[in-house]
């Protein structure tokens, strides 16, 4: 009996070829997509790369989300699959076949099914891998510190992902089959979906949801939160939009219905009619394509902005070519750097130039209402305000300015923030305990550009003015730098002898406190973790895009061969043909655009949290938000173009 099932499997897998190779065509994408996906998140390379750990760990949550994505898609696509067959199922159980060997018939179809599928995705995803590894860092043109290397845990992971989703089919078909007569299998075909129980309940959850996801990115205003909180955000948004293109698109439709002046139009009729004949597949082929578009419009939007703000990270961090910094929190402990820094420009291979010395202190603030307060505020601990304080006496040497403060007054540099206006200051130091005030609102640009801005993170960043510095130590939360830079004209061929030369002069010292740094050097780390993220964020765009791509056409072709027996009875029944594609091409529009649309309300509402973390690595919000509006663009574009090709497959199935 094995013998003859297993030959009935392989025949109806050719025979019904027009259901799966759609089928096989999702199964695939999904597969490729879960391995670069995993496979990038394993690239051993992350573990030396600066960020390198942060980024892993952001693939491997993407990967838990394409997870979702991918059995979401092969439930579809296998529900259709079913949908067609039922009568095929019906007819072998009239025929005396029983339950138990139809579903080892359905069981060795599966299986067969999905070891040519998951093995064509992971071979075309090793591929792909690679190709695109290959392309992506011949087009970068410099070393970023990462190779192309073979993961097989990857395609571990990804069997069993897969397996595991297959297993699920499996059960579903297997519990369909035995709790259905055949001649409701025989029927099957014909028949509408099933709304399912408790649609305005599912609706508003999945409102709940998305609305507390919006909520929550719009909310938060420190980058570090932003960074905690934002994969919450977007699972959050995964769930809602699966539940809202569920039981929102049913509650939509039946509102609809319910308007008979609007639900009565020969239009709107076969149109609205048609999308409820099959509203929860249609949900979760939109509701995948609207994640991976959103997936794409993010990943390509973070990725250009970081690109671009490259170069003006490294000056704004490195304005001259070395510079050392000494930390410290006793005034006495700074007179021991001047000498070892001497000696470190000793070793300088070529003329000395532009040398400067300068001290200040770095304090952090929350808010109160007239300004900032410095009590008891870290670094760490998402400070609202940055504070780099110099005095008075070397700010108008370097600026030529000829400004004057008192003991407790301040002149304000506006860096970077919202917050513009101030008027007080709250200082607790070993000196001060005092409310200081602020004298007059300057901008402090012209500071940013020309002095290095540190690695902190802070919504607001000042440069404070004030008559000695020093006097806002604290040994918990002010520590004061000693800055030295300095510039040379030393041979591009002799920069690399030249920073071994100083990094051998500071090692004979025991100067643990001073960061001696060359902007040569910071370059190539920086560049290296930029080219890694440029080559991350390309491939996983690629993949969704694809993936989404491919979702699209699925449903194209399926919902086509669905459609087309109705509309032959509608053109029976005296509709006119004008009538027919006027409905068809509703439909296409609301099938295609929907997703769209909700893809850029989603990363509308997602723009300030991904904005807050790209400041993380100083990129200004401005160019974000330029790279969203230009990716934004690219995608409907593209998009469009997806749309008129699959769109002339789904009107050639229907004239057939």
């Amino acid at each position: 009996m094995f013998n003859l099932l297993r030959s009935m499997a392989i025949t109806n897998l050719r025979k019904n070829r027009a259901l799966y190779v759609p089928f096989a065509l999702a199964t695939v994408m999904v597969t490729v997509v879960l391995y670069v996906t995993n496979a990038l998140a394993a690239t051993p390379e992350f573990a030396h790369l600066e960020g390198g750990s942060a980024m892993a760990k952001t693939l491997s949550f993407g990967f838990v989300i394409v997870q979702v994505v991918s059995l979401v898609v092969i439930l579809y696509a296998n529900a259709f699959v079913m949908k067609n067959r039922a009568k095929e199922f019906g007819l072998y159980g009239i025929l005396g076949l029983d339950r138990k060997n139809i579903q080892l018939l359905s069981l060795i179809e599966l299986v067969v099914f999905a070891a040519l599928s998951i093995g064509l995705g992971l071979i075309l995803g090793v591929i792909f891998h690679a190709a695109s590894f290959a392309i992506l860092l011949k087009l970068i043109q410099y070393d970023i510190g990462i190779k192309y290397s073979f993961q097989f845990g990857s395609i571990i992971a990804v069997l069993l992902t897969m397996v595991a989703i297959f297993v699920l089919v499996f059960f579903l078909n297997a519990a369909k089959i035995y709790m259905s007569r055949p001649l409701e299998l025989l029927k099957e075909k014909k028949k509408g979906e099933k709304k399912g129980r408790a649609v305005t309940v599912r609706a508003i959850i999945g409102l709940g949801l998305l609305g507390y996801a919006y909520y929550m990115s719009q909310s938060i205003e420190s980058p570090v939160k932003a960074l905690l909180y934002f994969f919450l955000a977007v699972l959050l948004v995964v769930i809602a939009t699966y539940i809202l293109f569920d039981a929102g698109s049913i509650a939509l439709l039946s509102i609809l219905q319910k308007n008979k002046k609007l639900f009565y139009q020969p239009t709107n009729f076969i149109s609205i009619s048609n999308l409820q004949f099959r509203m929860r597949k249609n949900a979760a082929g939109l509701a995948s394509v609207c994640i991976l578009s959103t997936m794409v419009l993010v990943t390509m939007a973070t990725t250009v902005a970081l690109q671009r703000g490259t170069t003006a990270r490294l000056d704004s961090n490195y304005p001259t070519d070395y510079s050392a910094v000494a930390y410290f929190v006793l005034e006495k402990d700074m007179d021991q750097y001047p000498p070892i820094v001497q000696k470190i420009k000793e070793q300088t291979k070529g003329q000395l130039k532009d040398e400067k010395t300068f001290l200040n202190v770095l304090r952090f603030g929350k808010r109160t209402e007239n300004g900032f307060d410095f009590a008891n505020v870290n670094s760490g601990d998402s400070p609202a305000a940055m504070f780099t304080l110099v005095s008075v006496d070397q700010y108008n040497k370097m600026f030529g300015t000829n400004y004057t403060v008192g003991e407790k007054e301040m002149i304000v540099g506006h860096i970077k923030g919202d917050v513009k206006q101030i008027s007080e200051v709250k200082t607790y130091s070993v000196v001060y305990n005092a409310t200081i005030t602020v004298k007059e609102m300057i901008d402090g640009t012209p500071y940013a550009k020309v002095m290095p801005q540190l690695p902190y993170v802070a919504d607001n960043q000042y440069v404070g003015i004030v008559k000695d510095p020093l006097q806002y130590l604290n040994p918990v939360a002010g520590q004061a730098m000693y800055y030295f830079t300095w510039n040379t004209n030393t041979p591009f061929e002799l920069r690399d002898a030249e920073w071994a030369a100083y990094k051998n002069v500071k090692s004979q010292y025991k100067a643990d406190a001073m960061a001696l740094s060359s902007k040569n050097e910071e370059a190539k780390t920086l560049y290296a973790f930029m080219g890694s993220l440029l080559l991350v964020g390309a491939l996983l765009s690629i993949a969704f895009f694809i993936g989404a791509v491919l979702v699209i056409y699925y449903k194209q072709i399926s919902e086509g061969y669905e459609d087309r027996d109705r509309f032959v009875i509608l053109q029976k029944l005296g509709i006119d043909q004008k009538t027919i594609k006027k409905s068809i091409n509703r439909q296409v529009l609301i099938v295609f655009f929907l997703p769209l649309v909700t893809a850029f309300i989603h990363t509308a509402f997602a723009f300030k949290m991904y904005r807050k973390i790209i400041e993380l690595f100083g990129v200004d919000g401005s160019v974000t938000l330029n790279a969203t509006i230009v990716i934004g663009a690219i995608f409907v574009v593209v998009y469009l173009i997806v749309y008129q090709i699959t769109s002339r497959s789904y009107y050639r199935i229907i004239k057939r």
